[in-house]
């Protein structure tokens, strides 16, 4: 038999033994396994969990050949987005005891699970899920926050085809086995993105108005500290936002258009002038330069380096160096927008 593989990281302690464990991670796989044969388990369950969203990946060659499990009731989805093509009548459906039998389900389809419904499924095909857990309350949240009517459901046709989600969730599959590059800002962010997406797309919510200003001087210099104080981006988009004393969406536009990008992006590329800083002016190792400006560690340095900049840092510093004595340098200080 082959065994489950999962690996959870989960920061919500907020639950009591009483209460009913979400359905992500380990978990999900506990209500999609519990009804199969002895010979059928999942290959993989790798995910990152957070209160206000959790991923989890899920992949089963011997597919889900018997009925799941119910999953208990609570306020949230599960959106479904399909990595691996299903034939038609391959993936069924009950929901509060209606059968659904759907057809072809392309790469890149998704299904909308609200689990306040009795749903369960049968798939004997192989599976290569990616399950976005969006409690009910972030996507009221962000409606919220955005000045729109929140969405009474999400809906689509299973198996709907979604090159934006797609597109999302290509972008952090390399990283689903490693957590901690999951920081809070890229959560806060990539959370937004999602949920905006899913609201305005299956919610039928309406268009978020233009916004046409920027971050006034004294906002742009403050968000400008906290990211000093927070180069490893632990740090929420919802605290920058109350710093300036704005809601997290008018914040986040106010930032893309006073900064150019994002808050992630921004930090990204100011970690990477940093490393630069560091490679032509200083002797330190990569090791050193990755824990000074916030990396969890080399690898991770080499990555978003190689990626800004399109060679690693070894290969960067030795074209770069300056021929002069190393010296240490001063703390770099961070460019503010230009108002």
């Amino acid at each position: 038999m082959n065994k489950t593989h999962a690996r959870e990281q989960n920061r919500d302690s907020s639950l009591s033994p009483e209460t009913p464990a979400s359905a992500h991670g380990a978990q999900m796989a506990k209500y999609f396994t519990m009804n199969q044969p002895p010979h059928v388990a999942l290959d993989s369950v790798v995910s990152v969990v957070r209160p206000q969203l959790a991923i989890t990946r899920l992949i089963a060659r011997s597919g889900i050949p018997e009925r799941t499990a119910s999953i208990p009731p609570e306020k949230a989805y599960v959106v479904s987005l399909h990595l691996n093509h299903a034939n038609s009548g391959e993936w069924e459906l009950w929901t509060d005891g209606k059968y659904t039998k759907t057809g072809t389900w392309p790469v890149g389809g998704v299904a909308m699970c609200n689990l306040e419904s009795n749903t369960t499924i049968r798939n004997p095909g192989p599976i290569d899920w990616i399950h976005y857990h969006v409690p009910r309350a972030t996507l009221d949240s962000v409606s919220d926050d955005a000045g729109v009517p929140r969405a009474k459901r999400l809906y689509c046709v299973y198996g709907t085809p979604d090159p934006t989600l797609h597109h999302l969730t290509q972008t952090i599959l390399p990283y689903l086995n490693s957590p901690e590059m999951f920081s809070q800002l890229f959560m806060d962010s990539f959370t937004m993105m999602i949920c905006s997406h899913l609201v305005g797309r299956y919610g039928q919510a309406p268009a978020v108005q233009h916004f046409k200003g920027g971050l006034a001087t004294w906002q742009s210099r403050r968000v400008v500290e906290l990211f000093h104080e927070h180069l490893d981006g632990d740090v929420k988009l919802e605290t920058l936002a109350h710093e300036c004393g704005l809601s997290v969406s008018h914040f986040a536009r106010s930032f893309r258009k006073s900064f150019g990008t994002s808050a992630h992006r921004y930090l990204i590329l100011k970690r990477v002038e940093l490393a630069k800083a560091l490679l032509s002016g200083t002797n330190k190792t990569l090791v050193e330069i990755a824990a000074q400006i916030g990396f969890s560690d080399q690898a991770a340095l080499t990555r978003t380096f190689a990626n800004v900049v399109g060679a690693t840092p070894a290969k960067w510093r030795r074209e770069h160096v300056r021929s002069r004595n190393f010296v240490e340098i001063p703390k770099p200080q961070f460019h503010q927008s230009h108002e």
